[in-house]
């Protein structure tokens, strides 16, 4: 059970505002100005994350598991300012009128919690929260990071998997991206979501746990001249939310097939030409699929084997990982 305790209320310059269909924002976050649509994401509440008098991002939450369904945002190259440490709730959500973000230390389910999260639902869980849309890719300001930190952007994640793999892949993708989508004219679309396929939760019940996490990526290339039009790329990546993870590395295609027919809206060039799923080049996004396949052998490519062959493999390579990594890897805590 959760008491009502007298709450000293600091309300930061943040807003969060509601925002039915992202009527607010859906320019500035998806692909070719449109929101996908996936199955199964009832009790959903459109939220255009803004901090100051500036949209950061688009989140669609899941009032009823106060947990996102997805956040969509686009990825700077900017120098990083801090980390920001501390937590957001949204008033609104709690049938509030004042649309800024308020601290969530402290703030009761009671009042706060009836359509989200609050802080002490993740006390003593065991579980991270878990960015959708990480710190580490808004480095245009302060205030970009700090608009990441509103519990409706977080999801309980298993402490190694964030830590280990999926913060490696975070890191991947961000180097990939400065690689191969840094180029003039050049836009990178993101969206991170999860997937829940149990009843596991935290905090009584009331926040679901997520069993996948997932990334989708486009490279988006509609904008640029001629000459390099066609070099946009589009991926998609999932991990189980589990020690001993692995992520799977899909063409954006076959990605999420069971609940969207595409997460990237179909573009035509000038030329007549129809791009599905953000997918411009697919000899460069093969073979950028392969290059980060091939940074560790927990990241699994889309092979045309036996599923239990996929499954020996993947064992196989993670164990011979591990044994590289004990025998011959020297010890940096001693």
């Amino acid at each position: 059970m959760w008491t009502s305790v007298t709450i000293f209320i600091l309300i930061q310059f943040v807003r969060l505002e509601l925002s039915p269909n992202f009527e607010k924002c859906f320019k500035d976050f998806f692909y070719q100005e449109t929101v996908p649509t996936l199955k199964g994401q009832s009790n959903s509440t459109q939220i255009c994350q803004l901090l100051g008098n500036k949209y950061y991002y688009a989140t669609n939450y899941d009032t009823n598991n106060r947990i996102p369904y997805y956040s969509a945002y686009r990825l700077s190259f900017d120098n990083c300012g801090k980390r920001y440490n501390k937590w957001f709730i949204e008033p609104q959500l709690a049938g509030k009128d004042n649309p800024n973000m308020a601290l969530a230390k402290n703030k009761n389910a009671t009042i706060y919690g009836s359509e989200q999260a609050v802080d002490n639902d993740y006390t003593n869980s065991s579980f991270d929260r878990g960015h959708l849309n990480p710190q580490m890719y808004h480095c245009e300001t302060n205030n970009s990071r700090k608009a990441t930190n509103t519990l409706t952007n977080i999801a309980p994640q298993n402490h190694i998997f964030n830590n280990i793999i999926w913060q490696k892949l975070e890191n991947i993708l961000y180097n990939i991206s400065k690689t191969y989508c840094d180029f003039a004219g050049a836009r990178r679309y993101f969206i991170t979501g999860v997937l829940s396929e149990t009843n596991r939760s935290i905090s009584n019940g009331r926040v679901k746990v997520p069993t996948h996490y997932w990334t989708a990526v486009c490279c988006d290339s509609s904008g640029v001249n001629d000459t390099i039009r066609s070099e946009g790329w589009s991926a998609g990546f999932l991990g189980e939310n589990a020690n001993n993870s692995l992520i799977y590395i899909n063409e954006i295609e076959n990605f999420l097939a069971n609940y969207t027919p595409r997460l990237f809206t179909d573009y035509k060039d000038q030329n007549g030409n129809i791009i599905k799923n953000c997918l411009f080049n697919s000899t460069k996004a093969f073979n950028i699929i392969d290059e980060i396949a091939a940074t560790d052998p927990r990241f699994i490519k889309p092979i045309k084997e036996s599923l239990t062959k996929r499954i020996f493999n993947a064992v196989y390579n993670f164990r011979s990982y591990i044994l590289d990594k004990l025998i011959f890897s020297p010890r940096t805590d001693l």
